[in-house]
Formats: C-alpha cells, sequence, structure tokens
C-alpha cells in the first residue's frame, strides 16, 4: 500500500476523534462510496468516538452508539493495509447503523449477515483498488472468529479466489 492513510500509532489508551487516529481519512475517495455525500461524511467524522484500549481487539463499532474500539496492539502492529482496510469496513457499520441496521444479527452467522456482506464488499473493492491480490484479501478475510469453511463461504461470496495448498 503506498499512504493511502496517514496513522497515528503512538497514541495511548483513551477516547479520540476519529481523525486523531486516521489523521488524513477525511481524504480518502472511498468515503464517498460509504457516505451519502460530504455533508454526511462531515457529521461521521465530527461526532464517531473511538477509544483505544490495551485489550487483545482487533477493531470493531459499538452497536449503541456507533463508537469504534480499537485494540492497542491491534494499532500498533497491523500493516498499514489491514488498519486502513479495517477503518473502512467499521465506517460501512458507522453508515449501517445511522439507517438503524441491525449490526450483530444473531439469527444468522457472521458471514451470512448482510451488513457483513455489505461491509466486506466494498472494503475488498478498495483493497483490490490498492493494489491488493486475491491471496493477500483472502488472507485478510480470514479472522479467528470464523471456520475454515465459514472462511470459505464468504470469500466465495465476494468472488475472491483462495488458492489451494499444493496436495490438497
Amino acid at each position: 500500500m503506498k499512504n493511502v492513510c496517514c496513522i497515528n500509532r503512538g497514541l495511548n489508551p483513551g477516547q479520540y476523534f476519529l481523525t486523531d487516529v486516521f489523521t488524513d481519512i477525511r481524504s480518502c475517495n472511498i468515503l464517498r462510496t460509504v457516505f451519502e455525500g460530504t455533508e454526511d461524511i462531515d457529521q461521521v467524522l465530527a461526532q464517531t468516538r473511538v477509544f483505544l484500549v490495551d485489550h487483545d481487539y482487533e477493531m470493531f463499532v459499538d452497536d449503541k452508539d456507533a463508537s469504534i474500539t480499537i485494540g492497542l496492539s491491534h494499532l500498533r502492529t497491523a500493516s498499514e493495509d489491514i488498519l486502513y482496510l479495517d477503518i473502512i469496513h467499521e465506517l460501512c457499520h458507522v453508515q449501517q447503523w445511522r439507517q438503524g441496521r441491525d449490526l450483530y444479527d444473531q439469527s444468522r452467522a457472521y458471514v451470512d449477515r448482510d451488513t457483513e456482506i455489505e461491509a466486506y464488499l466494498v472494503t475488498v473493492s478498495e483493497a483490490r483498488r490498492i493494489g491488493l491480490d486475491d491471496q493477500a484479501i483472502a488472507d485478510y478475510l480470514r479472522v479467528s472468529w470464523v471456520t475454515p469453511q465459514e472462511h470459505q463461504r464468504l470469500a466465495r461470496r465476494l468472488n475472491v479466489n483462495i488458492k489451494k495448498a499444493p496436495n490438497a
């Protein structure tokens, strides 16, 4: 990735504005896809709180207030492309929350939730735009809370080809 977004990795645990962590996120064109216009983008950037916590979290949106929680170790150690794609994914969820949608529909598996598919479609498109190949995207889609079968199902739904290991 070539400096898609400047990320402030040196922050301590606490509450921040989104632009304190992702300092130039406003200039990312993908926001025009996620939100309904400049006014919408400005509102989200002004109102979305980010909590940096010293826990083993990656990144998630709180379904009570659309704040974003980021685990400090994730912020400090994940690659720039992962952090960038994560924040785009979570901002999709912020927009869904603003639309009154259920982010954590427990009646469906994570990889089958409409909100996840929608957010991942945006994220995968952006991953391709910044130069990630299908294997890197498939690796990005591999998260600890989904089974290998769910991972494959998600990748198929997103048109991401997973290379099979030799002799598999």
